[in-house]
């Protein structure tokens, strides 16, 4: 047989195509409601997880020539450690000139001022920048300009940038504000420019504080006399844009061979250490490209299993419409041109879909930025654009064909006689049944992938809430108040403060106990210090790694921690009193193994200046860093014998978080109304703010494992029906010959079993490796956890079944007479 080439498309075809397509969905409407309402929520949540992956990952940054700009972190070769955004400015100076690379670099410190003026006292969040970030980053304020190379003097830095936010809520939105004088910290300010609406740098925080906002409110010259500063201190974010060509991997060479050199020069401070260059976007995006690929991979797997049902649907009602399609081709019509018309439905199918879609897209990327982390960057300015209508419109052509073309199958390469020959019998035909049966196992696999991985990080959840921190979070509340250098730069101006402070609190009725300290649970600012013990001092040992934190009576009880030996920080631990520190039961076990540590003394200061202090009391571990990392060894010492800054006031009540932030908020206004509250969160809050991600990823994982479930127990539900209706003669004779209504029954569910058994082997299979590539977020739970793979089979194995007992248990019910007369 010589072949025949395919006619021309010409667009009256296409046209007449469309018009056959739609006749098709129009006389099924029952049918087509239920389609395009099960492709709607694919296209729906589709969209929603595609917008806010392509705004925080793949959109590039604000800012002029964005591949171009880099940052600088701190790089410990001989340990691997490496800062989380920062890098010794006096360092980043000599990087400047020493790094061929760089076309310029410039710095940034966070800042926390006390705005005092048109309101009450506020603590504004920002950042002191040099002056050159501004032409960097290449975006000019709304109102005023930008600060000059003077600025960076120490000596003329009283100025500051306002963000739109501040400006507006503070200032009334004042067009004149350039010129005017603003007081932070009790000291007078010159106000230069206004950032446009939408303006933040950074845009992700390099504080492990979990923050109210992540907006910026002001920005300030760095003014730091870096000539006067030695090298290796200290810290601060460091931006370099990279000369046109310049590439990161040549950056890194260079910069690398700067550090040796500086090294070489100043061996006391750059001992061991190097630096890391990461493009910006990296470093602004770090650890949300797992979590946000993940769910947009999940969002893919759903869409797919919407779309492999809705091709389930159409295969069988192309089955009973095979007649029509077996005449069109007698006629004259070739097995592509009659195949277009279910290709046509699918496209015409998905399209109401999507359009259905975009009010479920923009609900559910409303709840999206309800349940996400509030540390995602750009995450807030997510919206359904013109290039998410596009990606849904593209979306919704790529579904069609897909789905119409599985439907197309049925007719490809088949002759009339084949096909009327197949609708004319009683059995299903092999192909199709194959086609459909696939596509319910397929259904299986993705529903088991996304349970068990759901499950996996809801035993993740479960098992990090259930870690023994070392502290009893219920009623522990704590508020960042950092009082001005300025103003209590001395250290007894600092301790009367906090002292009146804390004699307020107590005295407040609902109080239980409170303190203050240097550093806070999973907050940070603790003291990275070398604990020796006298033994270890004359032997000249370096001392062990340890978490210092300065507290003062009524912390560690309002913690709840549990003390194993001696006593707590008591008040008699003054300036004037013995030099005294509680420990915990790690650094007992690291220096003094086997003895008793009450009495035993202890250096963590200077070794050329040591000031040794007496242990009298013994702590249980407590983790200061995450959840998921191990307790440090960990150093309690009295407020009043050190010097460091108090940043944590906290409290232990059973009040409301709102009721407490007020206690807190009168107890400082009343010793200072010019110092200002930053925050105040619950301990719980914290903590809930620690596993924002993985919980965000749960929530997700688990409505759309949900979704994938509901979805194969209608495949099967649909594939057992359509089984049961074509073999409706075949159970007739079956029960004339004697068969039981349970034997009909276990046989129509065989089939059903089977598939569910097939798809179950496959997705197991597949959550394995899903589950290695999530390895980063499971917290003591192996990607192959056996009773998480039992229960989501039992799960799925039990729903399927239902749905395939429905319409078994119906086929077993007719009559068999009534069945021998069916056509």
């Amino acid at each position: 047989m010589l072949y025949k080439a395919p006619r021309p498309i010409s667009t009256e075809s296409i046209r007449g195509d469309l018009r056959q397509a739609w006749r098709r969905i129009r006389g099924a409407p029952a049918f087509a409601a239920t389609v395009v309402i099960v492709l709607a929520a694919g296209f729906g949540v589709s969209v929603a997880i595609f917008s806010v992956v392509r705004n925080v990952l793949l959109n590039p940054l604000p800012f002029r020539h964005p591949g171009e700009l880099v940052q600088i972190v701190s790089w410990f070769p001989k340990t691997g450690a490496m800062n989380g955004w920062s890098a010794p400015m006096r360092d980043a100076l000599d990087w400047k000139t020493t790094v061929p690379a760089f076309q310029d670099v410039a710095m940034y410190h966070y800042d926390l001022r006390n705005l005092t003026g048109n309101g009450q006292a506020e603590s504004i969040y920002g950042l002191r920048v040099t002056a050159n970030l501004w032409p960097m980053l290449g975006v000019r304020p709304e109102l005023g300009n930008w600060f000059s190379a003077d600025h960076d003097l120490p000596g003329n830095d009283h100025v500051v940038i306002l963000s739109d936010d501040l400006w507006r809520r503070r200032f009334e939105a004042d067009r004149q504000i350039v010129g005017k004088t603003i007081h932070l910290d009790n000291a007078s300010y010159e106000v230069v420019g206004v950032m446009p609406p939408g303006f933040n740098f950074p845009l992700k925080l390099g504080t492990a504080a979990r923050l109210p906002t992540d907006q910026m409110q002001h920005w300030m010259p760095l003014a730091v006399d870096l000539a006067r500063e030695q090298h290796g201190t200290p810290d601060a974010g460091v931006i370099a844009k990279l000369k046109p060509g310049a590439t990161l991997g040549q950056a890194q060479a260079e910069l690398e061979n700067a550090c040796r050199l500086l090294e070489r020069e100043y061996p006391k401070t750059n001992r061991n250490e190097s630096a890391r260059i990461f493009s910006l976007r990296q470093q602004t995006v770090r650890g949300m490209n797992g979590p946000l690929l993940a769910l947009l991979a999940a969002t893919g797997l759903i869409l797919l299993l919407a779309c492999a049902n809705v091709a389930g649907l159409l295969l069988a009602q192309g089955a009973a419409r095979s007649g029509e399609l077996a005449i069109r081709m007698a006629l004259g019509g070739s097995g592509w041109q009659v195949a277009r018309i279910p290709m046509f439905e699918g496209v015409l199918l998905c399209f109401c879909g999507c359009l259905l879609g975009m009010p479920v897209a923009v609900a559910s990327l409303k709840l999206l930025l309800r349940l996400a982390p509030i540390d995602v960057p750009r995450l807030a300015n997510t919206s359904i654009d013109f290039g998410a209508v596009l990606f849904a419109a593209l979306l919704a052509i790529a579904c069609g064909m897909l789905i119409g073309g599985l439907n197309a199958l049925q007719v490809l390469g088949r002759s009339p006689r084949d096909i009327l020959s197949e609708a004319s019998r009683t059995s299903l035909g092999r192909p199709r049944t194959k086609l459909r049966g696939s596509l319910v196992a397929g259904q299986v696999a993705v529903s088991v992938v996304l349970l068990c991985v759901a499950g996996l990080m809801l035993r993740t959840l479960v098992n990090l809430l259930s870690t023994n921190t070392g502290y009893r979070a219920g009623r522990v509340f704590y508020a960042v108040t950092v009082l001005p250098a300025s103003q209590y730069g001395q250290f007894e101006k600092r301790q009367v403060f906090f002292s009146k402070v804390l004699d307020k609190l107590r005295s407040a009725p609902r109080i239980d106990s409170a303190g203050v300290s240097t550093g806070f649970p999973l907050v940070g600012q603790y003291d990275d210090v070398k604990a020796q013990s006298d033994g270890m001092f004359n032997g000249g040992n370096a001392g062990i790694d340890a978490d210092s934190n300065d507290v003062s009576p009524g912390y560690l009880e309002a913690m709840g921690v549990r003390l194993i030996r001696g006593r707590l920080i008591a008040k008699t631990d003054t300036r004037e009193g013995p030099k005294v520190v509680v420990v915990d039961e790690n650094l007992v076990w690291a220096l003094w193994p086997g003895e008793d540590p009450i009495g035993q003394m202890i250096n963590v200061d200077d070794p050329a200046k040591p000031v040794w202090r007496r242990v009298v009391g013994v702590l249980a571990p407590m983790r200061n860093i995450s959840l998921d990392m191990a307790a440090r060894p960990g150093v309690f010492i009295p407020a009043d014998q050190s010097t460091g800054y108090v940043n944590f006031v906290v409290v232990k009540s059973p009040d409301s978080t709102r009721e407490v932030a007020r206690l807190i908020k009168d107890a400082v206004a009343s010793v200072d109304a010019g110092q200002g509250v930053f925050f105040v969160q619950s301990m719980q809050g914290l903590i809930g703010d620690t596993i924002a991600v993985r919980r965000f990823l749960f929530l997700v994982l688990a409505f759309f494992g949900g979704a994938a479930l509901v979805l194969s127990a209608f495949g099967t539900y649909g594939l057992i029906s359509f089984l049961a209706a074509r073999r409706i003669r075949e159970v007739g004779i079956r029960m004339a010959l004697g068969a039981t209504r349970n034997s009909i029954v276990g046989l129509v569910v065989s089939e059903g079993i089977r598939l569910t058994l097939i798809g179950a082997v496959a997705g197991v299979l597949a959550s394995v490796m899903v589950g290695r590539l999530l390895a980063g977020m499971l917290f003591g739970v192996h990607a192959l956890d056996v009773e998480t793979l039992l229960m989501t089979i039992s799960i799925l194995g039990a729903v399927t079944t239902i749905s395939a007992l429905i319409p078994a248990w119906r086929s077993s019910r007719v009559e068999p007479m009534t069945a021998l007369r069916t056509d």
